[in-house]
């Protein structure tokens, strides 16, 4: 009688040998097999998806050609074009050309060197402004003191500057006046609140006082102590013996 060989079940519940092969059922002991399998997967009902009619001049862009296809930039050019700066502003001719050995050297492409050119012109603007806009921003404030000084701004201000002037002319040389009014604008000391203080000060001891103007001789200047108003002849002749003998 030949040997048995050992069965196991998997998991669909099928009997297999050790080899794998489905072990015949025993004669002695029926058994049933059981399939289980997983339910259907539902599937989607397909939508139908209308087109809308074509006359078959449907536009499309042209497709560029080869040639006419910008390519990118690789690495520095074999010369740089001229760099683009802002209007009123030079590139000195020498620094470019420094520079572009330079970008060459790392292997820039002109876009590259462009940004670094750009940020030379910005750093090269703010520099030389900034000398200027120190010195506006100073004559500014000088001003203002000038303006909100107790002693020589506000109301007092425009009598501070015609006396300062008279002391000018009272130098009696108009080439003098004239170039060192032109010293005051060009270096601003003209603004200055202790250079205004001290020239007026000096104009209040050098230059004459003007004019007092006056409202006529006083009525009573020259009567006695106790006398009226004198009459019309009194006035007309004030020294006729005969009429002042009556008072």
């Amino acid at each position: 009688m030949p040997e048995t060989q050992p069965t196991t079940p998997d998991v669909a519940g099928v009997t297999r040998t050790p080899t794998g092969e489905i072990s015949s059922p025993s004669t002695s002991t029926p058994a049933t097999e059981t399939i289980v399998r997983p339910p259907p997967t539902p599937t989607k009902p397909e939508v139908s998806v209308e087109k809308a009619p074509s006359d078959g001049k449907e536009a499309r862009e042209p497709r560029k050609s080869v040639l006419n296809e910008k390519s990118p930039e690789e690495g520095a050019p074999a010369t740089y074009a001229d760099f683009t700066v802002p209007e009123g502003f030079t590139l000195d001719k020498d620094v470019a050309g420094e520079a572009s050995t330079l970008f060459k050297e790392a292997n820039l492409t002109q876009t590259q060197a462009q940004k670094l050119v750009d940020f030379y012109v910005k750093l090269t603007q703010e520099s030389h402004e900034a000398p200027f806009q120190a010195w506006e921003d100073t004559q500014d404030r000088w001003r203002s003191e000038v303006n909100s000084d107790p002693e020589i701004g506000g109301s007092k201000l425009n009598g501070v500057k015609v006396s300062i002037g008279r002391l000018f002319d009272s130098l009696g040389d108009a080439a003098l006046v004239d170039g060192f009014r032109e010293a005051m604008d060009a270096t601003g000391a003209g603004n200055n609140p202790f250079f205004v203080k001290v020239f007026a000060r000096i104009a209040q001891r050098l230059t004459e006082g003007g004019p007092v103007r006056g409202s006529g001789p006083s009525l009573d200047g020259m009567r006695r102590p106790g006398e009226g108003a004198p009459t019309a002849a009194q006035a007309i002749y004030p020294n006729l013996p005969s009429i002042n003998d009556r008072r």
